[in-house]
């Protein structure tokens, strides 16, 4: 939850932040996306560097990484300068996300309940950045960017308060740990790692992940930039903002009985398009009142097929895939969302206006996705794999 609340504050200021230097919109998406290209080459190393005793250092390295980032964001306009402290804030975001993660799938015991576990940790997370953004948005109106980057590189601080707390543990039986271990050596390592990401269940999952954080940066990136020519303030946007995260962490807690029930993938292809379809509302230039009870219901789509890609993501086999490392896949895929959705924002904002963007990115996203599942032929009426016990 710190940690995220940290990157949900910073995170609200950086677009308004890059227009209020006059950067276009290209520009915009360009310096966005490098946070996730850092983000997304550090996964898989950061996977592999997870180990039970290396946990701790490596989360107070990558926190402080991401507060010297948000500390050096507002002394510059340079885009080039700009790009190298995304660079540093994605690095230390991307190991500190996908090592927590890690250490909490390896802590479940045989005979605790995964379902309720998950959905608590995927609560917590949209908790921090319901909060950050909160704050991060008054600090703004009240602050300026300067103290508001200042008061959010202080939030990662906090973050480091609970590594003090007992050891991490881990319930991952030694000799599955130790199979692991001696089946990554050399091009053994290689194989076994390519022959994983093959497999259907954690295509599925990588294709959920990327699409999940496709619409969680460009509702991030470019809803400031439609809302604020508009009239509405920083303040504004920051509960537009927070509501989508509190509604995450109330429908992520709630989540799991419908994963039940419709399984993980009917559950995230009806949560992807529900996101789809109340984001293009964002076309019409809504009161507030309305622009809240869109975001709730787009905010719950993603809620759910969250719950239903991270309950998939721990059912995968860790013979076949060790948690650091499936950890590492899941938010490299998400990662990789972050690259595009940005990108191809800016550029197809630049070609319709902020206004058609929202009619137009959201279900041509959607359609890429459902084209690639039937690619690989995973969009199938057949039973999904069971739902995990509860």
């Amino acid at each position: 939850m710190t940690i995220t609340m940290g990157g949900g504050s910073g995170q609200i200021l950086l677009s308004p932040f890059l227009r209020s230097q006059h950067k276009d919109p290209v520009m915009i998406g360009a310096l966005v996306a490098v946070v996730a290209v850092a983000s997304l080459a550090i996964r898989i190393p950061g996977g592999l560097l997870y180990s039970r005793t290396r946990a701790r250092p490596l989360l107070l390295g990558s926190l402080a990484m991401c507060a010297l980032a948000f500390s050096l964001y507002p002394v510059t306009a340079n885009p080039g300068l700009l790009a190298v402290i995304g660079v540093v804030y994605g690095t230390g975001f991307s190991v500190a996300t996908t090592v927590n993660m890690a250490a909490t799938i390896e802590s479940l015991r045989p005979g605790e309940n995964r379902g309720r576990a998950i959905t608590l940790y995927a609560a917590g997370m949209s908790t921090g950045y319901a909060l950050g953004s909160l704050i991060g948005g008054a600090a703004g109106d009240h602050f300026g960017f300067d103290g508001a980057y200042r008061l959010a590189a202080g939030m990662f601080l906090i973050a480091v308060l609970p590594l003090f707390g007992r050891n991490i543990e881990s319930s991952e039986p030694l000799e599955a740990s130790r199979s692991v271990t001696e089946r990554s050596q050399g091009w053994r390592r290689a194989q076994s790692f390519g022959l994983a990401l093959l497999d259907a269940h954690v295509l599925f999952v990588i294709l959920g992940a990327f699409l999940i954080n496709v619409y969680l940066v460009q509702f991030n990136t470019f809803l400031p930039l439609t809302l604020l020519p508009l009239g509405f303030a920083l303040a504004q946007i920051g509960l537009i903002r927070s509501v989508w995260s509190l509604t995450n962490t109330a429908g992520r807690t709630l989540a799991q009985p419908i994963v039940s029930v419709l399984g993980h993938h009917r559950t995230q292809h009806f949560g992807l398009t529900l996101q789809a379809a109340m984001l293009m509302l964002f076309f019409l230039p809504l009161p507030m009142v309305a622009l809240l009870g869109v975001t709730v219901a787009a905010a719950w789509g993603r809620a759910i097929c969250f719950v239903a890609n991270t309950l998939a993501l721990a059912d995968i086999d860790p013979r076949r895939l060790s948690r650091g490392v499936a950890s590492g896949v899941m938010n490299a895929a998400g990662d990789l969302g972050n690259i595009v959705g940005p990108l191809v924002g800016g550029i197809l904002a630049g070609a319709v206006g902020l206004q058609g963007f929202w009619l137009v990115t959201p279900p041509l996203c959607l359609a890429v996705y459902y084209a690639l599942l039937l690619a690989i032929g995973r969009l199938q009426v057949v039973a999904d794999r069971p739902a995990l016990a509860t």
